[in-house]
């Protein structure tokens, strides 16, 4: 058996399944609006960074963004359940495959710190100025440690305890976030240099002694399933998926309300899918981008700006939530209810409306406190009733009726 060309296997048939769904993605219209955000996006960014003093401390939030980006450095192993019977008894001939699995996660990673670096880039300068440090060679330090928290987390998949594995992820938060705030603070300096080299040597002797350790397989296998649930709940947003599996969260609170619907008939998919919202993912996704969707629109300037963000972040949340319409699909109980299939749509669209008003109004509460009297005071509300009803009600009912139809 030929260990790399196994994993070469795997990769390309991960990403020969991206490309499929990509093309779903591009077709669904989300990419044009997500353009057109990012250029009314990247316009009150130049504007927020005119306004925005010289003085103003950014150097902390880069450096906490940035803390973040390299400790999370998850290693993709594309394992599957059956290498728990056929691969681990040779786990002294994987060497080249879980080499490779570093170097992937390290490039993908790395691209995203490319990204977000060049996002930030205009910031950095504006705070710092003469004294900032060049593109690349922020970028390449950056890069260096990346690499070695990368290789750090794979070696700590060995530790057995979830505890201990959490444990020394903090440690590297912390060294992290220590090096990335003098770093984007005081530039290079050469005690930093120093410091971070003491560290990485004594970081490479200890992680050589927990190499020693064999592999955690059940974790790696584990830890290959979610990340394939994230890709496939992302990915479900636009197209079905159906072998995708849902995690199920009790959230006694708010189902509890859900219970206080009637018991009749015509609240049989009112109580399945808003159970079904309440103890799944899009529950904590509505609320995320409700924190989120309040903060901007309150740092944004000017009214235009608000109004704009408000109704991006609205539409936004309709798309996410749009995911809710491929759950309970493929379960043959649906078509045994006696009540008519008709009803399904109903009960989706009514509560994808039902939850974009309620974003709607807490979405408002930012404009509230930051607009000045005037239009758009009163024009908003109107605007987020519009957008919800008629994404729910027009875009997304199409979109089911001409699913319903294919299929």
């Amino acid at each position: 058996m030929n260990i790399e060309q196994l994993w070469k296997k795997r990769a390309a048939h991960f990403w020969v399944e991206c490309l499929r769904y990509s093309r779903y993605i591009g077709n669904s219209g989300t990419v044009t609006f997500l353009v057109f955000a990012f250029i009314v996006g990247a316009y009150y960014y130049g504007q927020m960074l005119h306004r925005l003093p010289t003085s103003y401390p950014v150097e902390w939030g880069i450096a906490v963004l940035f803390s973040l980006l390299l400790t999370v450095s998850p290693v993709r192993t594309f394992l599957r359940e059956a290498d728990l019977v056929f691969l681990l008894p040779v786990e002294w001939r994987m060497h080249r495959y879980f080499r490779s699995s570093i170097a992937y996660s390290f490039l993908l990673q790395g691209l995203y710190i490319f990204i977000v670096l060049l996002a930030v880039w205009p910031l950095y300068m504006h705070r710092m100025g003469g004294k900032a440090e060049g593109f690349l060679y922020v970028l390449l330090f950056l890069l260096v440690v990346k690499l070695a928290n990368v290789i750090g987390s794979w070696q700590e998949q060995r530790l057995r305890e979830r505890s201990a594995r959490s444990i020394h992820a903090f440690i590297r938060w912390i060294a992290n976030l220590a090096v990335a705030l003098v770093f984007f603070s005081q530039g290079f300096q050469p005690w930093l240099l120093a410091a971070l080299l003491a560290f990485l040597v004594a970081a490479f002797f200890y992680y050589r002694m927990l190499a020693r350790n064999y592999l955690n397989w059940e974790h790696l296998v584990q830890k290959e399933k979610e990340a394939l649930a994230r890709f496939y709940s992302f990915v479900n947003q636009f197209v079905d998926v159906p072998h995708m599996q849902n995690r199920v969260r009790r959230r006694a609170l708010f189902a509890n309300l859900v219970n206080r619907l009637a018991f009749t008939r015509e609240n049989a998919y009112r109580y399945l899918y808003e159970k079904t919202f309440v103890r799944s993912d899009l529950f904590g996704m509505f609320l995320r981008l409700s924190v989120v969707g309040l903060l901007i629109i309150w740092s944004i300037p000017g009214d235009t700006g608000k109004t704009v963000a408000y109704a991006i972040i609205l539409y936004l949340t309709g798309i996410q939530l749009s995911a809710l319409r491929q759950h309970h699909r493929y379960i043959f109980w649906n078509h045994i209810y006696p009540v008519p299939a008709g009803w399904r749509e109903d009960a989706i669209v009514r509560l994808i409306f039902l939850l974009m008003l309620i974003q709607a109004v807490i979405l408002y509460l930012a404009v509230l406190l930051s607009l000045s009297p005037g239009w758009a005071m009163a024009a908003v509300p109107v605007l987020g009733v519009a957008i919800a009803y008629i994404y729910s009600h027009k875009v997304l009912k199409r979109r089911m009726l001409h699913t319903s139809n294919t299929h």
